[in-house]
């Protein structure tokens, strides 16, 4: 299909200036080990978050450029999603100070990367969560419809202002924005990483959903969640490379609510969640070799109080070959309260997995500030 496709671009382009033709794929196929707080053992075999991207990138006037990105996604096997999910249909417009999204893309509501196998594996501790989901699919945390501009000073702080339509199972055909929000970020290039800089990555976000809370009118019926960030090098050594990463989120909520008997309780009661990790990777030759990270969160109620939840992960990733990984990663959680009786008290998971990626451009015209797999999570780099 992909070949069918390239092959028609081409023709299609006889004559003309052929456009930049990325394409981007990526496996993560595992077997999955899970025991619940019961003792009950379940094993499967994963390819959920597996996925193909299509991007085509044209030279425009005056120093702009256009894209166009199409990617889809196989979602987890328990979500109502289908076989297939269109993760990604959008039109950029940038420069080297501004980018312009139009479209259906990855939204705000994490603003770091943390080295853990799939980009959900913590996604109650490391995501602000969209509040007119029922909790049954994790890209509705992840995916929307955005309209979003960055503006980008001296290459490394960038300031974005972004409108969302989340999903909103209540309401399947309004597309209305349903969610604003802007934040602030300083980010050392990747040309630059290995100048040693101790600060990599600090910065705050503000997300707004106009939610329609009863009781409450006009700007007091939106749930507004305050995210902030760091990443340090703690060992600048270009070899044995080791970073600390932090993200906390605030969910101001709705103080009326006074226990979790819902995901939708959960999801809009008062709350403070982190989540942290220290990860070290063996880079020899500018080459990822092997890394293992440690990663915690913790989730508090302001209101529930004895409803509290932490998360651990552990995990390992050796590079067999040119961008084919085999990793191991285990990961407890534990919830406590009123939010044990949602998901369960605790739950083991044990995983070992095979991770292979693709990024290929025909016809390169451009430099790499995004490829297209930037736009998806990746652990080990």
């Amino acid at each position: 299909m992909l070949t069918g496709v390239l092959l028609g671009v081409s023709l299609f382009a006889t004559g003309q200036v052929l456009p930049e033709i990325e394409l981007g794929a990526k496996a993560v196929v595992s077997g999955n080990l899970n025991i619940n707080e019961s003792g009950t053992a379940s094993a499967v075999s994963d390819f959920s978050d597996s996925q193909i991207l299509l991007g085509f990138r044209e030279k425009l006037y005056n120093n702009w450029r256009g894209q166009m990105v199409f990617g889809m996604q196989f979602p987890d096997a328990d979500s109502d999603l289908g076989t297939v999910f269109f993760n990604h249909v959008f039109v950029k417009v940038e420069n080297q100070k501004n980018i312009i999204i139009l479209g259906r893309t990855t939204t705000q509501t994490i603003i770091n990367e943390f080295p853990t196998l799939r980009d959900d594996d913590a996604l109650y501790f490391n995501y602000s969560l969209n509040p007119y989901s029922t909790g049954a699919n994790t890209q509705d945390n992840q995916y929307g419809n955005v309209i979003e501009y960055t503006h980008i000073f001296n290459q490394r702080y960038w300031i974005t202002f972004h409108g969302e339509n989340f999903t909103d199972l209540s309401k399947p055909t309004n597309f209305d924005l349903n969610a604003l929000g802007a934040s602030f970020l300083y980010i050392v290039p990747e040309s630059q990483r290995w100048n040693r800089n101790v600060l990599q990555r600090i910065g705050i976000s503000y997300n707004n959903y106009l939610t329609d809370q009863p009781g409450h009118t006009d700007y007091a019926q939106t749930l507004k969640n305050l995210l902030g960030t760091f990443t340090l090098n703690v060992l600048p050594d270009p070899v044995h490379f080791i970073d600390f990463k932090w993200q906390g989120i605030y969910n101001i909520g709705f103080s009326d609510i006074d226990s979790l008997n819902t995901y939708d309780d959960y999801v809009r009661s008062p709350s403070f969640y982190f989540y942290t990790s220290v990860r070290y990777l063996y880079r020899k030759l500018e080459r990822p070799t092997f890394q293992t990270s440690l990663g915690f969160g913790y989730n508090a109620f302001t209101i529930a109080e004895e409803s509290n939840q932490w998360i651990g992960i552990m995990n390992m990733f050796y590079r067999l070959g040119e961008n084919f990984d085999v990793g191991f990663q285990y990961r407890y959680r534990h919830n406590s309260g009123q939010s044990g009786l949602l998901f369960g008290k605790y739950d083991h998971r044990f995983q070992i997995a095979l991770v292979y990626t693709i990024d290929h451009v025909f016809n390169k015209q451009f430099d790499d500030r995004n490829s297209l797999l930037n736009l998806e999570h990746g652990y080990i780099k």
